[in-house]
């Protein structure tokens, strides 16, 4: 099975229920700036979970540092793979990442997700462009310097906000965008 039909896969069975709903928002090759990486698919609502693809055809040497760039920023991450791989990934994962596994035409879960204890404000805070950076922080009145850089801006945000506040705001933001392709490079579904 290759990357593509597992994504209809996905889409078919685990994820249609957050296609089909108006408060969610289901996001093809999401960008994590601050990791230089790009989770498959990804689910806004009330919380934000992750879906890592790797087929048979893929090799699982970057799962390893994509699973730190993930942990710093989703609720929930779910692995998504064939037979190949699921035991070597299944010893790959920490207990809070889910393990699926894609069978024919069918989704089986191994391993369910439960919520990420990890995660950081200003990898979240990376989430945001500059100026929904901006707008945020001067809705919250944080003092800050519209020249600063990004960098600075996500380090004042994450240090000033309560990491589910910001989680709960970046979200709504991420919801919210209807730009996405032009910015980002990503697929909205």
């Amino acid at each position: 099975m290759k990357d593509p039909h597992i994504r209809h896969l996905l889409r078919q069975t685990e994820l249609l229920q957050y296609l089909n709903d108006p408060h969610s928002k289901v996001v093809e090759e999401l960008k994590v700036p601050a990791a230089k990486a790009r989770i498959d698919m990804a689910v806004i609502n009330g919380a934000f979970h992750g879906y890592e693809i790797k087929s048979a055809s893929d090799t699982l040497q970057r799962l390893p540092s994509q699973l730190i760039a993930y942990s710093y920023i989703f609720d929930y991450l779910t692995v998504v793979t064939e037979d190949k791989y699921y035991e070597r990934v299944l010893k790959l994962i920490p207990q809070w990442v889910g393990l699926s596994v894609c069978v024919d035409n069918s989704v089986k879960t191994i391993q369910p997700s439960n919520l990420n204890p990890s995660k950081n404000g200003f990898h979240i805070a990376k989430l945001l462009w500059n100026e929904e950076l901006i707008d945020i922080l001067t809705a919250l009145n944080i003092p800050f310097k519209k020249k600063q850089r990004n960098w600075l801006l996500c380090e004042i945000l994450a240090h000033n906000v309560e990491i589910e506040t910001l989680s709960l705001i970046v979200r709504n933001r991420l919801k919210a965008r209807s730009d996405w392709k032009i910015k980002e490079g990503c697929a909205i579904m």
